[in-house]
């Protein structure tokens, strides 16, 4: 079978199962299969150097023939996208904020909305309210102005998953000459799973030993004196929001298999943001001392979260950042003296 052949009867399958994504995932999976080591202890999700196959190579060589691994490799992937498993579980990797990410059943799969969330991050961390200068072809900050008068931050990713968000905020400090800011980064989930691929991700971009994993419930966590030993503190948190009654909605690949735990969060989804809410409103700041919250929520759960911080916490600036559709996705709040 040549990598035609190959394209073109698995895109016919997988667009029989109605998989409207059917041209795209072929091509990710044949190019998985043609790159993978098989030696790796698990899949790399680390750049494949100057050798590794992209898709123009798919397209200049289609009378390439597939060998008896890649073939028998190629084909396990197809079988597994036909019950509609995701393409990310199935090589192992996701690409967040242009970074390569491992991800297995553990964790949720990163999702785009949530890139917003390290954009602001970032404006907070360089001093800058407005994007300084804009990749037209990606949307990101590529450039950063730090005022002088800003201290060292501690940074605290509550239910991190993936690490993809602390990880990719780390990763852009460091790109742009500004990664001295950060005094202490902390990722915290209560997956003992999800912190071992989080560990994978930071080791594999040299942040194993900036950041601080500490398996535990976040109520817990956020009671520990050490994290708050900096005059400004950022905390984000990608924590479940999905109400109970609205789980069997959700498209069966996320039903079967994404992480229950890391998606539905009670009746009104609120549980665990609520929780959250309330442990910082509780807390007692030292003067001068400030807390940069970040939350990803539905966008119809903004006017009650909304509500709440008012309700539970004295001198908050809220703001409610929209997504690129327009939806409303990411609570901004500062709190402090």
């Amino acid at each position: 079978m040549n990598v035609q052949q190959a394209l073109k009867a698995s895109a016919n399958k997988l667009k029989l199962q109605n998989i409207s994504s059917f041209v795209l995932d072929v091509e990710v999976l044949l190019l998985e299969a043609l790159n993978r080591n098989n030696n790796a202890p698990h899949p790399s999700p680390l750049p494949r150097g100057e050798g590794a196959k992209n898709k123009s190579w798919l397209y200049l060589n289609n009378e390439y023939i597939l060998n008896k691994k890649e073939e028998e490799l190629f084909n396990d992937f197809i079988k597994q996208r036909l019950e509609n498993k995701p393409v990310a579980y199935i090589i192992n990797k996701k690409e967040f904020y242009g970074y390569d990410f491992y991800v297995d059943k553990n964790v949720l799969i990163p999702r785009p909305e949530t890139e917003l969330m390290i954009e602001e991050v970032l404006k907070i961390l360089s001093g800058v309210h407005t994007l300084v200068c804009k990749n037209s072809d990606t949307n990101k900050i590529n450039s950063y102005r730090l005022k002088p008068e800003l201290q060292n931050f501690n940074l605290i990713d509550i239910g991190t998953g993936s690490g993809c968000i602390i990880i990719s905020i780390l990763n852009e400090l460091t790109k742009n000459k500004i990664n001295k800011i950060i005094y202490n980064a902390y990722a915290n989930d209560i997956s003992l799973e999800a912190i071992n691929v989080a560990k994978i991700n930071a080791k594999k971009y040299n942040l194993n030993k900036k950041i601080r994993f500490i398996k535990d419930d976040f109520e817990k966590f956020l009671d520990k004196e050490d994290i708050y030993t900096s005059d400004k503190i950022i905390i984000t948190a990608n924590l479940p929001y999905i109400k109970n009654g609205d789980y069997k909605n959700l498209s069966e690949n996320v039903r079967k298999y994404e992480p229950k735990i890391a998606l539905t969060a009670g009746k009104n989804g609120l549980d665990y943001i609520g929780k959250l809410i309330n442990l910082i409103s509780k807390k007692q700041l030292k003067s001068n001392q400030k807390i940069y919250l970040f939350l990803e929520a539905d966008p119809d759960q903004m006017s009650e979260i909304t509500a709440i911080l008012r309700e539970r916490l004295a001198n908050v600036d809220v703001e409610i950042i929209r997504d690129l559709s327009g939806k409303e996705r990411i609570v901004k709040l500062l709190f402090g003296n």
